[in-house]
């Protein structure tokens, strides 16, 4: 038995879709939803700080943006979840179809036995198609 896990991502959700035979149904066995990933449109304003002499006060700008930093801590929750699947022998072959900027997240969070599964990678966000949308755009 040789099953293949697709796993189709963004930094907002993510869903597994697993088959035998590529041209049979996909079942889709899990989606993950991504609880940290900002709501809403980002404050306009940036923090501000007090000088520590005087009443000066200035914005300051954080190191790394809050939607980054969720998305590296989703990225880490995925790669967790899917290297006790593979340890688990639950799949034998991975598809990742993410954004690209989230593929990279996903890249620094695999092991390197998780990463020698990946059979392919394709750098677009198919998060918002059905399971037979994603069969069809593999297969084209």
């Amino acid at each position: 038995m040789n099953k293949t896990w697709v796993l189709v991502a963004d930094s907002e959700k993510a869903r597994l879709f697993e088959f035998e035979r590529l041209h049979d149904p996909w079942d889709e066995t899990a989606c993950f939803v991504n609880a940290d990933a900002p709501q809403g449109p980002a404050s306009e304003r940036p923090p501000r700080v007090q000088e520590s002499v005087g009443g000066a006060r200035h914005a300051i700008e954080a190191r790394t943006d809050p939607k980054d930093k969720a998305a590296a801590r989703f990225a880490a929750a995925l790669a967790t979840a899917l290297r006790t699947a593979h340890d688990q022998q639950r799949f034998q072959s991975l598809v990742v179809a993410a954004a690209p900027r989230f593929l990279g997240a996903l890249h620094r969070e695999m092991d390197k036995s998780l990463q020698q599964c990946v059979s392919r990678e394709i750098r677009r966000n198919l998060t918002t198609l059905d399971s037979a949308g994603v069969r069809d755009y593999l297969l084209d």
